[in-house]
């Protein structure tokens, strides 16, 4: 394991070890719901949630926040209490950070992505399972894409942006034309982006998923090296008791 990398306990000593809270309570304030201990985005923006601290109390203000029957996923290492939650998966990731120089990147066939494209997006979203994308995800940041033809079949972009940091997300190509680089072109102009506007960019790569491996060499070969392991917890809002 390399000196940068941690696994372990909650971790609060720096801000990626829970990026949600302090996106959240920050830079992205208005696309959530925010407490004093717990936070979550609104349900159209994505299911991501956190709490400031692994508390019963911290638990239950997320609850409150939480329509019954709503899912949420919060990195945690502790199971979200069976009183409010149904622990629908448990989720492990790893988290990568960028550090170094970015070269310049090619953006031949690359276009930003505007509001017209949400719903193609979404579908490209559902198809690849990329991670959680909902309809109105691509508010929260920029995002860029390829097209072949009239469709789009790669795309990459931005979700939790907290001081200093910006993630990279959603990097997503159609089956039918994956082996032309678009998911490392893509992120490597997101990245470039990024550090021009003096964020250090991060993102998450999901343990055991299909797309591990071969994500795992782009974004080593952009730079990006495992600093923190983390499990985010999926619970659904139980119904309120009469």
């Amino acid at each position: 394991m390399a000196a940068s990398e941690r696994r372990g306990p909650f971790l609060m000593s720096h801000p990626l070890d829970n990026p949600a809270w302090h996106a959240l309570i920050g830079p992205q304030r208005q696309f959530g719901r925010v407490g004093e201990l717990a936070a979550r985005y609104l349900p159209s923006i994505s299911p991501i949630a956190a709490v400031k601290q692994e508390s019963d109390a911290a638990f239950a203000e997320l609850a409150s926040l939480t329509a019954p029957g709503e899912i949420v996923a919060v990195i945690t290492t502790r199971a979200m209490p069976e009183q409010d939650w149904l622990t629908v998966a448990v989720v492990h990731l790893s988290q990568w950070l960028h550090s170094g120089t970015v070269a310049t990147p090619s953006e031949e066939q690359i276009e930003t992505l505007r509001e017209a494209d949400g719903p193609a997006m979404y579908a490209l979203a559902r198809l690849t399972d990329p991670g959680p994308f909902e309809k109105d995800t691509w508010r929260l940041g920029a995002y860029l894409g390829v097209r072949s033809g009239d469709a789009l079949v790669a795309m990459a972009g931005e979700r939790m942006r907290l001081p200093g940091f910006a993630e990279v997300s959603a990097v997503a190509t159609h089956p039918a034309h994956v082996g032309h680089r678009y998911a490392s072109r893509l992120v490597h102009a997101v990245l470039a982006r990024q550090a021009h506007a003096g964020e250090q960019s991060f993102l998450h790569v999901r343990t055991g998923s299909p797309s591990e491996a071969a994500a795992s060499r782009v974004y080593h070969n952009l730079g990006y090296r495992v600093r923190h392991r983390s499990t985010f917890h999926i619970g659904q809002r139980r119904a309120q008791q009469a």
